[in-house]
């Protein structure tokens, strides 16, 4: 047997036993990890620059910008806010659209001028009416989180039923028509107005926004949220009630979908249960996208809402390209799967 060799510089040492390699892919990761932060806002503005070039006096105009995209792009940011609080303990709410629209229904039978039948009808209380869509937004919430962590119920499964059941309850409340004459007592000048410029609808999902990061970054209920999510079980051995704090997610899940349902119909002055259908997937898509963007895959609320405005800032450059609505959907469903890519195959790399 040849005797050992024993390297006797330091750095030989190192090289031999893999250190230099190991400190040098750590500070490569640790570069990326930094530059990571960078890429959703440098991503926003390529897209923002790109159709800027090919359209400047109609896509950089403020009435687009402004209107088009930050105004209309509030009600999925209220929704995205919400689906974030439940994908931080680890589930996923498919009902959030028949949510809002269930919430919605209750509060325009109340304050429209006219009834189903087209007689007219003296509106009731406008907050009356408000606080009863948010309270049905969180019995919503408080239903679907006690299938899933007292009953045992997939959230998958659990949520996309009950958003059936939720959807159909909003159309048979309305019978199947959009409820018109929500004009009185300023509940659409709370949506159609502004304040220092700009319009109030962007003031209230950055308040919700902002009151949704708080929870989840500064509370320790935000904490216990995403050591739920983190490891359910670790955080039940550390004494953390998981079934509640899931229910709570759910729940706090309901009255933010019912929110963006009531602000909707205010800008409207219109209660359509169809125009809530979209948010499922628009919100879980944000939420993804601002996954691979911040936090190392986690959700988090910074990021949730640069994934739906990056959406809608797509969705609006491609209407100015005259491309079928079909292949524009097709393109932002690839942008998606696009934006999720690095961090599924980062992942991949580290179990090899």
């Amino acid at each position: 047997m040849s005797p050992t060799v024993v390297p006797s510089d330091p750095a030989d040492v190192d090289e031999l036993l893999g250190a230099k390699p190991i400190a040098e892919y750590g500070r490569r990761r640790g570069r990326l990890g930094r530059a990571k932060p960078l890429v959703g806002p440098m991503a926003l503005l390529a897209i923002v620059a790109f159709f800027g070039v090919l359209y400047p006096t109609t896509f950089l105009t403020p009435t687009n910008l402004l209107t088009n995209v930050l105004e209309t792009v509030s009600f999925a940011a209220i929704v995205a806010a919400a689906q974030t609080i439940v994908m931080v303990v680890g589930d996923f709410d498919l009902s959030v659209g028949g949510v809002a629209a269930l919430a919605t229904s209750f509060t325009a039978a109340i304050i429209t001028t006219t009834t189903l039948s087209g007689a007219p009808q003296e509106p009731g209380s406008v907050l009356f009416a408000v606080l009863l869509g948010l309270f049905v937004g969180l019995v919503c919430g408080v239903v679907s989180g006690v299938l899933v962590s007292y009953l045992g119920v997939l959230a998958f499964i659990a949520t996309l039923g009950m958003a059936q059941v939720y959807t159909s309850l909003a159309r048979f409340r309305v019978d199947g028509k959009p409820v018109y004459g929500l004009v009185e007592q300023g509940f659409v000048a709370v949506a159609r107005g502004e304040t220092l410029g700009l319009s109030n609808k962007v003031w209230i999902a950055a308040l919700i926004a902002g009151a949704v990061w708080f929870l989840l970054d500064q509370t320790t209920l935000g904490r216990k949220m995403y050591a739920v999510g983190g490891n359910a079980e670790a955080a039940r051995y550390s004494g953390i009630n998981t079934k509640a704090i899931r229910l709570i997610a759910f729940a706090l899940g309901g009255v933010g979908a019912a929110a963006a349902g009531l602000l909707q119909a205010a800008n409207t002055a219109t209660a359509n249960t169809a125009a809530t259908q979209p948010w499922m997937l628009q919100s879980i898509a944000g939420v993804f996208i601002g996954m691979a963007m911040f936090r190392n895959g986690r959700p988090n609320l910074p990021g949730s809402i640069l994934g739906v405005v990056l959406l809608r800032v797509l969705d609006n450059g491609l209407n100015f390209t005259g491309i079928n609505d079909y292949l524009q959907s097709a393109i932002s469903g690839l942008a998606i799967v696009i934006a999720v890519l690095p961090p599924a195959i980062a992942r991949l790399r580290a179990q090899r």
